[in-house]
């Protein structure tokens, strides 16, 4: 009797090695790496700087009152700025800026013709009336809310909202900060 012999080639996979197996890992890697190289880019800032200069012109040239805007705060920056009107202003358009501080908080500015109470409520985010406060010979109320703390101070008609999630007193120095020029 004869042996059987093997007929054609032997399997090639049964010489394959889990160091094989390892090295063709370490190539989809190296490749998956290079293409992320290549591909990631760093995300741009999430604060959006914006110009609030028309905006400023419009409401000055159409505002039936002296438009007043926070001066001289260093590090502040400017990210929404608009002259419309609001659901609670009565038709009457609201110069709106709004500002990220050095501190990452958020500040707005408001002011309008509007003097009722729904205005304030929406400018307060229906801040409750806690205190008064005396900044420069004015008087301005003091709201909490859970979103935000609030200064109002209305005179001659026109109404002037600082809030924000900053502290007391970063509201009350954008407040004296004030000035119609």
């Amino acid at each position: 009797m004869t042996t059987p012999k093997p007929t054609g080639r032997p399997n090639a996979r049964m010489r394959q090695t889990v160091g094989d197996m390892v090295r063709s890992m370490g190539l989809v890697l190296a490749l998956i790496a290079v293409i992320l190289l290549v591909t990631l880019r760093p995300q741009p800032d999430a604060v959006k700087v914006v110009d609030p200069t028309q905006v400023l012109i419009s409401a000055r040239a159409l505002a039936p009152f002296a438009v007043e805007i926070p001066q001289g705060l260093a590090g502040y920056q400017v990210t929404s700025a608009r002259w419309q009107e609001t659901s609670a202003s009565a038709g009457d358009p609201v110069l709106h800026l709004g500002y990220v501080t050095p501190a990452t908080e958020y500040v707005q500015f408001s002011q309008s013709a509007a003097d009722n109470p729904k205005f304030i409520d929406e400018q307060t985010a229906g801040g409750i009336l806690t205190d008064q406060v005396t900044l420069g010979g004015q008087i301005w109320q003091h709201y909490e809310s859970p979103e935000r703390r609030s200064l109002v101070r209305t005179v001659n008609g026109v109404t002037t909202v600082i809030s924000g999630t900053t502290a007391q007193g970063e509201l009350e120095r954008v407040a004296s900060s004030l000035n119609a020029g």
